[in-house]
């Protein structure tokens, strides 16, 4: 018996000293998959992504479905949530000089200068989409200073920039069709903090401007 458990250590500790041997990527490896995961995340410009969020302001906890269209430039958020409001449609506009178009499911439409401000207006707190657009992909918004972490392979493992710190605590396979990107992160801002879980990203098949996947207000 004795001898069965001095032989069953012997495995476990020749076990663990192989997984503490398991080496790990350098600094100059990790980098230079960093900048190469760039490169691909940038060319990134369209994108169907559907996902879960939660938000937590103050002593105040919402749970919000996500849907998100993007195309260069022109994007549809969709944000099913019991903030009171129904469902929010948030989406780049055409239509006055204001280039984003706010919408309510009871009729209300608040245009804004920016995603922030009209987020701000309707439900009193306002979820970064601007830098989400960069984000989201695991990328620091251009042209700002931030500091950041790498993981083991080479992506974010946080992120500050903008007065915001971001944690990436889960990313796709990189052979999935999200190309390996953010899976699950965790932004907090003063005393707003917001949880994402996406469920699968694709590539749209027609324009942005397709209303079809989503709910219409008119």
């Amino acid at each position: 018996m004795l001898a069965r458990r001095l032989s069953l250590l012997t495995v476990v500790f020749c076990l663990l000293q192989a997984c503490s041997n398991v080496p790990k990527i350098s600094l100059s490896e990790a980098t230079g998959i960093w900048a190469q995961y760039q490169l691909e995340a940038g060319r990134v410009n369209s994108w169907n992504l559907h996902g879960r969020a939660v938000i937590f302001v103050d002593d105040t906890i919402h749970n919000i479905g996500l849907r998100w269209r993007h195309n260069l430039n022109e994007f549809v958020i969709v944000l099913e949530a019991p903030f009171g409001q129904g469902v929010i449609r948030l989406e780049s506009s055409r239509e006055t000089s204001y280039p984003i178009k706010l919408s309510l499911s009871d009729g209300r439409v608040v245009y804004a200068e920016d995603a922030e401000s009209a987020l701000l207006d309707v439900v009193g707190f306002a979820i970064p989409v601007t830098g989400l657009v960069s984000w989201i992909r695991g990328l620091p918004q251009k042209s700002m200073s931030y500091r950041h972490d790498l993981d083991d392979d080479g992506r974010l493992k946080s992120l500050s920039q903008n007065n915001w710190h971001i944690n990436y605590l889960d990313y796709f396979d990189r052979v999935d069709a999200a190309k390996g990107l953010p899976k699950r992160m965790y932004l907090k801002h003063d005393k707003l903090a917001l949880k994402i879980v996406i469920e699968h990203w694709q590539k749209p098949l027609t324009n942005v401007t397709n209303n079809e996947l989503f709910p219409s207000f008119n």
